[in-house]
């Protein structure tokens, strides 16, 4: 998880050094594991240049607890709040750029991805690769089962990054911060090592302003330039602050070549 930005939070990830552990993993399982490690390593440099289309459905719910849990419950109860924003993203050497294009079906005007209140996330891209496999992270692992997915053979891998390589949580009104550590489970075909999905869910300390945060991203084979990439097709964020949960749907979709001839456009992120 690379940035995640409310009025009262701020997501940074910190690198420090340390060895991978892996734990009760099979010799096959291992080596599938070490696989999709060096791969995932590799993740952001192997991507091409593209631009795709990225659609985030946001609602602001009140008075549900555990919602990651219960949120395909029917009927869904009414938010408070429900904004839907249509972005280009644009991924030009390595970076993620964005350029909002519409809000609610109105054309946007100088709006950028991360200003505006609420919950909005990226790093969707090969970041969240890097920070779980990287060695750096002293990352566990440990099976967890085999399942079959869209008609595919899936193993799941559970994960858990330590505190020292976690996520730092800085409440912005009292300017209090914490380290967190951070579990979740990776989906990957063993036939190709792809990755299919990865969660995460941080470990947030019971007197933080924030109760709880769980994300979702769901990846599938798209075309671009006639060779095959996995890439993001789906994306959920879930966070509960008091009694306020903040529900994120983000959707990825018309991935296309990105070439000199495209339209670039950076934002203050591009520049960091």
């Amino acid at each position: 998880m690379k940035v995640l930005k409310t009025a009262a939070l701020v997501l940074l990830l910190l690198a420090n050094r340390a060895n991978v552990a892996e734990s009760h993993l099979s010799a096959d399982q291992a080596k599938v594991l070490e696989a999709v490690r060096a791969s995932a390593l590799k993740y952001s440099h192997q991507l091409p240049d593209f631009i795709c289309t990225q659609t985030t459905h946001r609602n602001v719910f009140k008075g549900i607890r555990n919602f990651a849990n219960a949120a395909n419950v029917n009927p869904r109860p009414d938010p408070l709040t429900h904004d839907t924003i249509e972005e280009q993203l644009t991924y030009a050497g390595g970076r993620e750029s964005y350029t909002v294009l519409t809000i609610n079906k109105k054309k946007a005007g100088n709006a950028d991805h991360l200003q505006f209140t609420g919950v909005m996330s990226s790093g969707e891209f090969g970041t969240i690769f890097k920070d779980v496999f990287d060695p750096a992270s002293n990352t566990a692992f440990s099976w967890e089962r085999e399942t079959k997915s869209n008609g595919r053979h899936v193993w799941v891998f559970k994960y858990r990054v330590p505190r020292e390589s976690g996520t730092a949580l800085i409440d912005q009104g009292t300017h209090k911060a914490f380290v967190v550590p951070y579990a979740g489970e990776v989906f990957i075909d063993p036939e190709t090592n792809d990755f299919l999905e990865i969660t995460s869910t941080l470990e947030i300390p019971s007197d933080f302003s924030i109760q709880r945060v769980d994300r979702k991203i769901d990846y599938a084979v798209q075309k671009i330039a006639g060779k095959d990439y996995c890439l993001p097709i789906h994306s959920e964020l879930h966070m509960e602050q008091g009694v306020l949960v903040f529900d994120n749907r983000i959707d990825f979709s018309n991935y296309h070549h990105f070439s000199t001839e495209s339209t670039l456009h950076f934002g203050d992120e591009a520049k960091q």
